[in-house]
């Protein structure tokens, strides 16, 4: 049995636990310089490895960029106001902003739209991920009286009555030798 610490973490994997794409998943490894190892199944991550890049991920979600991560669990420090926080953001001159945007390589925009456009989708699909995680925990218990009249309407259309299918045929039946007779 593998310990946590010898398991193999797959880039599918940490994706998914990151909520990211694969693209923004190699980007981040290239910023790590992390080269992953390989194995009959694929290329994965040790666990340290999975450590550094959920800290890394960490450092993002607080800062919103990659710079001053410092890796191994460390705190990033904001240039202008000590600690960084996950509630605060860095007061920063408008300028200095947009000067950091005008100098941004062609690589680093597609980085920072591919990582907003993850971002966008993970908030689109959470709702819908949720609803689907509750409706597939939920048992029939758990349903209002108007879903358990719902349910019981669908069941009944789906398994009719013995003789509802006999009634249904007569009348088919009759119908068709009615027509024959008017011809």
């Amino acid at each position: 049995m593998e310990t946590e610490l010898s398991t193999k973490w797959r880039p599918e994997q940490i994706c998914e636990i990151l909520g990211i794409g694969t693209s923004t998943y190699y980007n981040r490894l290239k910023y790590l310089e992390i080269e992953p190892s390989q194995d009959n199944e694929g290329p994965y991550l040790t666990q340290e490895q999975k450590k550094l890049i959920e800290d890394l991920n960490e450092h993002i979600k607080r800062t919103g960029k990659t710079r001053g991560f410092r890796g191994g669990g460390e705190l990033a420090l904001s240039e202008n106001s000590g600690l960084a926080s996950a509630l605060e953001v860095p007061e920063v001159e408008l300028p200095e902003v947009e000067a950091n945007f005008a100098q941004m390589d062609d690589e680093s925009l597609g980085q920072l739209i591919e990582e907003a456009g993850d971002l966008r989708t993970q908030q689109i699909a959470m709702p819908h991920l949720v609803k689907l995680h509750l409706a597939n925990s939920m048992t029939e218990e758990d349903l209002s009286d108007e879903q358990k009249a719902k349910l019981r309407s669908i069941r009944d259309a789906a398994n009719p009555k013995p003789n509802a299918a006999a009634s249904i045929a007569q009348q088919l039946l009759q119908r068709h030798r009615q027509k024959q007779q008017k011809n």
